[in-house]
């Protein structure tokens, strides 16, 4: 796919104004930039003017480029969409991570985060849908339906806003908010492949990982391309019985065909793949499925996170400490690599979606 198809694909979509044929400042490409300065008769030394602004210093309002004259700042405004994304809320918790909802262009809201580690590290969690269609029943993010995807500029646009608020970019970056990435997998590629383009934003491949229900089409396609980006599965149960409470039928695939996915994944790139489990009080905690989990991550050569429930609706309770460390030491029994997410942000509306939803809710309520 080429850079120029990518750019429509990010566009595509955008109907019924003139936006509908801008592209996406933040998903220029040294090659475009040069196109542009050249048509509108500008130095081409201009271009790289633009693109350092986009790629190094995260910028995509001309307004903020100070070396470029001003009629050129109004020219790259008509040509290009700039500025696509501005944080609503920015919800700062006790221990350093930060929850935004950032409103799009068309006045839709997405969600993403900026989680520290103690060693300083920092990861970006992203979205790629607004709302989600899969529906997996304990999660928040499809609770107020599937509204569209996020084109790739929009994507880009998330991980270039989160590095200006922090002033540097980050360690790594989870493709693990609001919405199921694969079923989104043209505008995510041409995303991360900007985003870990050398020479331009520059974030390394293997800093990526990117989250999926499971879909196993668009992991395959992952293998296909090749990119050394990291693998997690929402496995959520050792078995199709329990899984198929968990994840509605039209998204869901068999744990015997998620496992030959990823099995094609690591031969094809070499990557980690983690097992995802979010545990649910007398659902999905007990040992025995521990046991059998261990045989599905040993066949997988994957590790396992565990995820103890973060409560989103009434529906589902969270596991008690001691079922959790049951299970997690019953992994550990089998030798497979487990960790037990340590919550990051729980006061503030840690669980996807929950803050979209609040924000959807505040909005059907003012008249």
């Amino acid at each position: 796919m080429t850079e120029k198809t990518n750019l429509k694909t990010a566009t595509t979509g955008i109907s019924g104004s003139d936006d509908a044929i801008r592209p996406f400042l933040a998903a220029v490409t040294p090659e475009q930039a040069a196109d542009f300065i050249a048509g509108i008769g500008e130095s081409a030394y201009r271009a790289k003017q633009l693109y350092d602004w986009v790629a190094r210093k995260w910028v995509t309002d001309p307004e903020r480029m100070s070396n470029l004259p001003a009629p050129l700042r109004e020219k790259i405004r008509a040509h290009f969409l700039c500025a696509a994304l501005a944080v609503e809320r920015d919800d700062v918790s006790a221990d350093g991570s930060r929850k935004l909802l950032l409103s799009l262009f068309d006045g839709e809201t997405v969600e993403c985060a900026l989680i520290p580690a103690e060693d300083g590290r920092m990861t970006f969690c992203l979205s790629t849908q607004v709302g989600c269609p899969v529906g997996c029943a304990f999660c928040a993010s499809g609770s107020a339906g599937f509204v569209r995807n996020l084109h790739a500029g929009e994507i880009i646009e998330e991980y270039l806003l989160c590095c200006r608020l922090i002033g540097r970019a980050p360690d790594n970056v989870v493709i693990m908010g609001v919405g199921e990435p694969l079923l989104n997998y043209n505008n995510l590629v041409a995303a991360l492949e900007a985003i870990c383009t050398p020479g331009g934003i520059g974030l390394a491949a293997r800093r990526v990982t990117i989250s999926t229900s499971g879909w196993t089409p668009g992991i395959r396609n992952l293998a296909e391309h090749g990119r050394q980006w990291n693998l997690a599965v929402s496995l959520h149960a050792p078995d199709d019985k329990v899984r198929a409470l968990l994840i509605p039928g039209k998204y869901r695939r068999d744990i015997k065909d998620i496992i030959a996915a990823c099995k094609l994944h690591r031969q094809a790139t070499g990557r980690l793949l983690t097992f995802e489990y979010v545990m649910l009080a007398g659902i999905n905690d007990f040992p025995e499925q521990a046991v059998r989990l261990a045989k599905l991550a040993a066949e997988a050569d994957a590790k396992v996170n565990l995820i103890p429930y973060n409560k989103a609706n009434g529906a589902f309770e969270r596991p008690s400490k001691e079922a959790v460390k049951k299970f997690e030491n019953n992994l550990k029994a089998a030798r497979i690599p487990v960790t037990v997410r340590v919550e990051k942000g729980f006061d503030s509306s840690a669980a996807c979606g929950q803050l979209r939803s609040s924000a959807e809710t505040r909005k059907r309520r003012t008249p």
